[in-house]
């Protein structure tokens, strides 16, 4: 989930049905870049909220259970944030695919080892990569930190792992090289991005 403002009430923009046209071949055509089929992704001319913090927020895009990314059209989006808001909710869906992958093995099997070192009490430590991924971090409810993989909404309230490797994505696209991100977090990112590609080239 990528989160755009809290909710204020405003009367809504005309809608333009060219930029909305423009939007959504740029969703397709960024979707593809970051190596993730376009024909899961689509523009949605409506709104969607959620709350963090105990706050009601409009959601800017969304990943969903069947693989499908949704950006929530909004006329006031650059092309600029539009792409970095794709690359949030790309790499929310290579998180999943690894999570399904590693849930599908014994606690003995090769996606264990391979991310063994990524414990939570290392993870907390870091904590997160911007103000959005902070909010979960500090958002999070369990007594014990989140664990890598895990159902976090579930224990914890949000979701501060799955949400700063997101964010870890948006800054790469945006920032490049340049992005100030902690190498630990950086080193996962990577990992989740080489076996979900790993995982994909099995399938096909």
């Amino acid at each position: 989930m990528r989160k755009g403002s809290r909710v204020e009430s405003a009367e809504p923009p005309p809608f333009d049905a060219a930029d909305f046209t423009r939007k959504a071949e740029h969703l397709a055509a960024m979707t593809a870049s970051f190596g993730y089929d376009p024909r899961k992704a689509r523009l949605a001319a409506e709104e969607f909220f959620f709350e963090l913090g105990g706050v009601r927020c409009k959601a800017e895009g969304r990943a969903t259970p069947d693989g499908a990314i949704i950006v929530f059209y909004d006329p006031q989006m650059s092309l600029a944030r539009l792409a970095c808001c794709v690359a949030h909710e790309v790499q929310h869906q290579k998180y999943a695919r690894v999570r399904r992958a590693v849930e599908g093995e014994s606690e003995n099997g090769p996606l264990h080892a391979v991310f063994a070192a990524f414990t939570p009490d290392r993870l907390a430590e870091r904590g997160g990569v911007s103000d959005y991924s902070n909010e979960h971090w500090a958002g999070w409810r369990a007594p014990e930190p989140p664990r890598l993989f895990e159902d976090e909404m579930a224990r914890g309230g949000a979701e501060p792992i799955n949400e700063t490797l997101a964010e870890v994505a948006k800054a790469l696209h945006n920032f490049g090289r340049e992005a100030r991100i902690d190498p630990l977090w950086r080193e996962l990112y990577e990992l989740v991005g080489r076996e979900w590609a790993r995982l994909e080239a099995r399938v096909d």
